[in-house]
């Protein structure tokens, strides 16, 4: 069953020094756009990843996602070890240099070489948890989306029905019309011209008969009927297909319309039933 663009993604994930927070919106979108915000130090080095793992799950979409990160406890902003080894190298160039500076100034000039070192890699175990959590909070969008997915299918259907009810009634209807518009043709001709010009009502009536002819109409709307209630059972990205037979539906109404004017009534509820399904359409994946 095809799956909604709409929908809400959210998982919390617990460690001893933080938890993991990810949500995710998505809305829908003729393709695939992706905005990340969390902390920047940390996508920097994951950001690519994150976007590749959203592509693997869903085909279109705008998707907002936020990641937070909530320390137990205050976060250091320098790693120990990398203020270690800043410090051995500030040592060993002062020595070189035969200078000897202030404990102030050494943590200054080995903070500035730490904080470098530091920018560039992210700890391996909190990149591997926060795509954990991305991964989960991707696994609740999709099944909310399916959810949303289903509640769309249910209206689309009911108002393919009330389409297909009002082709039958056309379909029922059509040839008494047509039968009317041609004896009052007829009857107009043998009225301007005299009995004598009979032939050339016959003419005329056919002609008209011809012109006002929707079978084909009929023929290619119901197939774009059965086709569109085949693609609301497959389980795949069908969207885009939808809208395209809204779009081909639309064309065949107008025409029948155009053709016979006085099933206004019903093209008229087709054309409004039509409108609503298309809209709905442009929330499905």
């Amino acid at each position: 069953m095809p799956y909604s663009m709409t929908g809400f993604g959210y998982t919390v994930k617990s460690y001893e020094d933080y938890d993991i927070e990810v949500r995710i919106k998505s809305l829908n979108n003729r393709g695939m756009d992706i905005s990340i915000k969390g902390p920047r130090d940390v996508l920097f080095f994951i950001d690519l990843e994150i976007r590749n793992l959203i592509k693997r799950f869903f085909e279109r979409g705008s998707f907002q996602i936020y990641i937070n990160i909530k320390y137990h406890r205050p976060k250091l902003l320098l790693d120990i070890e990398n203020l270690k080894v800043a410090l051995q190298s500030v040592r060993e160039m002062m020595n070189q240099l035969g200078l000897s500076p202030s404990d102030d100034k050494l943590f200054d000039l080995t903070s500035g070489l730490a904080s470098e070192i530091q920018e560039e890699s992210v700890d391996p175990v909190l990149k591997e948890r926060i795509l954990e959590a991305v991964e989960e909070a991707c696994v609740s969008l999709k099944e909310e989306r399916k959810k949303e997915g289903e509640k769309l299918i249910t209206d689309i259907r009911e108002r393919l029905d009330i389409i297909e009810k009002a082709l039958d009634r056309i379909e029922e209807e059509k040839d008494s019309i047509i039968e009317r518009a041609k004896e009052r043709i007829t009857e107009k001709v043998k009225e301007l011209l005299g009995e004598e010009y009979s032939e050339r009502a016959f003419i005329e009536a056919t002609m008209l008969a011809d012109k006002m002819d929707i079978t084909e109409e009929i023929v290619r709307l119901r197939s774009h009927i059965k086709r569109f209630r085949e693609l609301l059972n497959q389980d795949a990205p069908v969207g885009r297909k939808m809208d395209f037979l809204c779009q081909e539906m639309h064309r065949e109404i107008n025409t029948l319309g155009n053709k016979m004017p006085d099933f206004s009534p019903y093209t008229v509820e087709m054309k409004t039933q039509l409108e609503k399904i298309r809209q709905q359409v442009q929330n499905i994946e």
